[in-house]
């Protein structure tokens, strides 16, 4: 182009990759660098550094697997020859009761754990083992649904915990007797109660506002403070967060972890009356929802008080709930209840 033109260019200045190595070639200490992170990053292909889980529903059981696994020798840092993945396979079924099937794949730096969980079949119930349906706790029987047996009281009676409501003891015309297993619903009526204390003296923790950072290099189990150390006094709520590092996608052989320390003081105060009784209304209606579930609640009564340093609410509730529950029948139950049979003329 330049003869063309007839220019006479001058350089002045060269770039690029040539130029660059060109200028740094009797440099010996990057080559020798370079090919020295060359054999470390091959090297470290033969290790895992990456265990995921898969297959699995709940954060309570990703640990569990987790833990079975680095109790089984898969974890960050660990050679790759000494991993036999059906063996592993195997131990995870019987060491884990929750899996039905588990199989391990290792790809590249990556342990993938696939799992599937177990389903758990009904309890299995002997229908030829006869049985009586009897109330579980007191209450008042709003509804009876019989699906088997013989209601021995009706809606409208009231029932207490462990009383009979229907019987598995049949009887024909012929006044012989049959043994069955009762089956039904009762829906009853059901006071309950619940109290929730808050004190009023309480322990008051306010933040300062200061903060401490420490990061990590975390390489397999190695933890390299990248930090002077200096011992944390005072009161404080640490957090830690791990970052795996990645290079076009590809995970590095080591992480960095930050811990964060969050100092507050503690101070002893006396709370409002309106806070506490908050903080009760709060916990009451948590304590509800775990107790009484889909049951319904047919009334509710609340009242609060204070006793002493503490405000008291307590609540008062009927619930409509099932209270059906199966009793097996004994010889002995079974005798009871054929004395109890009035007295018939002889014949059909």
């Amino acid at each position: 182009m330049a003869q063309k033109t007839k220019v006479y260019p001058h350089i002045r200045e060269r770039r690029g990759a040539p130029f660059l190595l060109y200028r740094y070639r009797k440099r010996m200490g990057l080559l020798m660098g370079f090919l020295l992170a060359l054999v470390l990053l091959g090297a470290s292909q033969q290790f895992i550094w990456v265990v995921r889980v898969e297959g699995c529903s709940s954060p309570e059981q990703m640990q569990e697997l987790t833990a079975a696994l680095q109790e089984l020798g898969v974890h960050r840092g660990v050679l790759k020859g000494r991993i036999d993945a059906k063996q592993i396979q195997q131990k995870m079924l019987y060491q884990v009761d929750s899996i039905a099937w588990a199989g391990l794949n290792i790809q590249g730096v990556t342990a993938t754990l696939l799992v599937r969980e177990r389903v758990v079949p009904p309890e299995k119930i002997d229908t030829n083992l006869p049985a009586n349906v009897v109330a579980s706790e007191d209450g008042q029987i709003q509804r009876l649904e019989v699906t088997d047996g013989r209601a021995v009281l009706q809606k409208g009676d009231t029932v207490r915990a462990g009383e009979m409501v229907v019987s598995g003891v049949l009887e024909d015309r012929w006044g012989m007797t049959h043994l069955v297993r009762a089956n039904a619903r009762v829906i009853a009526h059901v006071p309950r109660s619940l109290e929730v204390k808050v004190p009023l003296l309480q322990t008051q923790v306010s933040f300062t506002g200061e903060v401490l950072q420490r990061r990590y290099l975390e390489l397999g189990d190695l933890r390299i403070p990248l930090f002077l150390y200096q011992p944390v006094r005072g009161d404080y709520k640490a957090e830690r967060v791990s970052r795996p590092m990645e290079l076009l996608g590809f995970p590095l052989p080591f992480s960095i972890s930050r811990e964060s320390y969050l100092f507050y003081e503690k101070q002893e105060g006396r709370i409002r009356e309106e806070t506490a009784l908050r903080e009760a209304e709060k916990e009451l209606a948590q304590r509800e929802k775990a107790l009484f579930g889909e049951d319904t609640v047919v009334d509710r009564k609340i009242s609060a008080s204070i006793e002493g340093d503490a405000v008291v609410l307590r609540g008062d509730y009927v619930v409509e709930t099932d209270i059906a529950r199966q009793q097996p029948i004994t010889v002995e139950d079974r005798r009871q209840q054929q004395n109890q049979r009035p007295q018939r003329p002889s014949g059909y």
